[in-house]
């Protein structure tokens, strides 16, 4: 083909996608006027039920129907859902119509003959039904309404069946704005008024979740889902360490004695209950295969708490894991991930975060208990990791996942420093600068999180374990003196990330929507539309802040 030919033909199919674009924005924009909403939707909730509703004209309309259900509800709670925006939405197909709406701000307005129902935003969060549309787990991708879900509430309220209302019902996008009369707006943490009393008080809240949900055995609510308050099954041995070194932390931080009988519970059954034998070492595990991140986890929650003398005899379980660490490190310094302990041999496959895990542990048990071959392997270890470990952008460990590898490098810092791997962390810095969205990039509240395009929501765990990193690798450039416009940049890359977390975090949240609003306060949700509660969302964030408190005050 002559570039001419090829010219034309890149040509029209540059013009074919304008004008199919603008046929798509022209046919499904929203009309959003929020100065005039078309209608108010007053809901009275309680406890997470629906207790009454009515359409009004305007907010400052009254109905009976309303005043009775807060009159006969002590604690009952109005809230408004202001319908600003309205537009088609396809129900041909159902991934189509899950696709249609904009999680936590878009509902559904749907006509059978005569009569209207609204599905408001409320309704679905109460439900969890966002983000569980679409599924790819490859690419561990969620995203869209829960479709049957949706048509099942729908069909209760029409009194018919979801079938007859994807035949005859017509279905349309509604833009809601949300507000519970009589209630004032809280103080909103931006990147440019982050407080260190802000930092203390999330790390608070969260701690005092995890350590409530820490039974007299030492295990942790593992799983939980927010508006129900139900604990869904469920467990993980790196996550529980994880929970336990960032109670640990809050611990020596806030002094709060609760906090600390939390934490040496859930230490105790990692050390009564979960250490066994691989061969001749000991490893953290209750089933065949074990891994080296459970190992390494418990390592590092174990080294903090003899570190800050909560229990200081924690640090005679710390060689023996150690041990174990460094029999599973290769001579070229990659770690083999997986032991079986019915063959007695290690499993040399590799997973994400493990070694940057292991080479951590390493470092901090080096430091609390200076064992040369711990510096040793932490060294190779890390040197791999920034190295040999890629070959090319996707290869073996996807790169943006690398928060333990940068923690590891400011680790070392002092006793084995490595411009390699600062040069790498500041690198990954910089890509994920690229991917963070900005102020009005997203329709999620999302300035300082990271992700991809507008229908996707934002995750909060990647914010609090890239920002881990983040502020280690900020801590190691200062030392290392590098220049005052990359520091800045990177320090204000760290306020945007942590000041988004501080405003998803649940304080109790939409308080109307939980069965038990008090006992989830201070969690981490998966994200703003996604209510599921796990140990590692409080932890990565949690710890996260800890360590954005030490840079700023060094000395305590």
């Amino acid at each position: 083909m002559s570039q001419t030919r090829l010219a034309r033909w890149l040509l029209a199919w540059a013009i074919a996608t304008a004008v199919a674009c603008a046929v798509v924005h022209h046919a499904f924009v929203l009309d959003v006027d929020e100065a005039h909403p078309r209608v108010v939707v007053a809901s009275v909730w309680r406890d997470g039920a629906l207790l009454a509703r009515a359409v009004l004209a305007r907010a400052a309309d009254r109905d009976p129907r309303l005043d009775a259900a807060l009159s006969a509800s002590p604690g009952a709670v109005r809230v408004d859902e202001s319908i600003v925006g309205e537009g088609p939405a396809l129900a041909f197909a159902e991934p189509v119509l899950a696709l249609s709406f904009v999680p936590g701000r878009d509902g559904m307005k749907v006509t059978l003959g005569d009569r209207t129902e609204y599905l408001t935003p409320d309704d679905l969060l109460a439900r969890q039904g966002y983000d569980k549309g679409i599924s790819v787990p490859s690419v561990q991708l969620q995203a869209g309404v829960d479709v049957p879900l949706a048509l099942a509430l729908l069909a209760e309220r029409f009194g018919t069946s979801a079938r007859d209302l994807v035949e005859r019902a017509r279905f349309r996008r509604i833009r809601v704005v949300r507000s519970v009369p009589g209630t004032p707006s809280p103080r909103v943490v931006t990147a440019d008024d982050l407080r260190d009393d802000d930092v203390r008080e999330a790390i608070a809240g969260m701690a005092r979740y995890l350590a409530r949900g820490v039974d007299e055995q030492g295990r942790f609510r593992y799983l939980v889902n927010a508006p129900t308050n139900q604990t869904l099954p469920g467990y993980d041995w790196p996550r529980h360490a994880g929970a336990t070194l960032f109670l640990a932390q809050a611990t020596a931080l806030l002094g709060d004695a609760d906090l600390g009988f939390a934490t040496l519970r859930s230490a105790s059954w990692l050390r009564d209950h979960a250490l066994v034998r691989c061969g001749t070492h000991s490893c953290i595990g209750d089933d065949a295969l074990v891994d080296v991140g459970s190992a390494a986890l418990a390592t590092l929650a174990f080294v903090e708490i003899a570190r800050t003398r909560l229990d200081p005899g924690y640090a005679l379980a710390v060689p023996e894991l150690t041990e174990f660490l460094r029999s599973q490190q290769r001579p070229d310094g990659e770690f083999m991930h997986e032991y079986d302990r019915a063959t007695g041999h290690p499993v040399d496959v590799q997973l994400l975060y493990y070694s940057g895990e292991a080479v951590l542990a390493l470092s901090r048990a080096h430091a609390l208990l200076g064992d040369a071959r711990d510096l040793d392997a932490a060294t190779r270890g890390l040197a791999h990791l920034v190295g040999p470990a890629w070959s090319f952008f996707g290869s073996r460990y996807y790169w943006g996942e690398e928060h333990w590898t940068c923690q590891a490098m400011d680790d070392l810092w002092d006793r084995a420093p490595s411009q390699p791997a600062l040069d790498f962390c500041l690198g990954w810095q910089a890509y994920g600068r690229r991917l963070m969205y900005g102020p009005g990039d997203s329709p999620f509240d999302a300035d300082g999180a990271y992700g991809f395009g507008p229908v996707v929501t934002p995750r909060l765990t990647p914010v609090g374990s890239r920002s881990e990193a983040g502020i280690a690798t900020l801590e190691a450039a200062m030392r290392a003196g590098r220049p005052a416009a990359e520091l800045a940049l990177l320090d204000a890359q760290m306020r945007r990330s942590l000041a988004v977390l501080i405003r998803h975090q649940l304080h109790p949240g939409p308080s109307y929507l939980f069965v038990d609003p008090l006992a989830v306060d201070g969690a981490m949700p998966g994200s703003a539309v996604d209510w599921q509660l796990r140990i590692d969302y409080e932890q990565h964030s949690g710890c996260a802040l800890v360590r954005w408190l030490a840079l700023r005050h060094p000395h305590g």
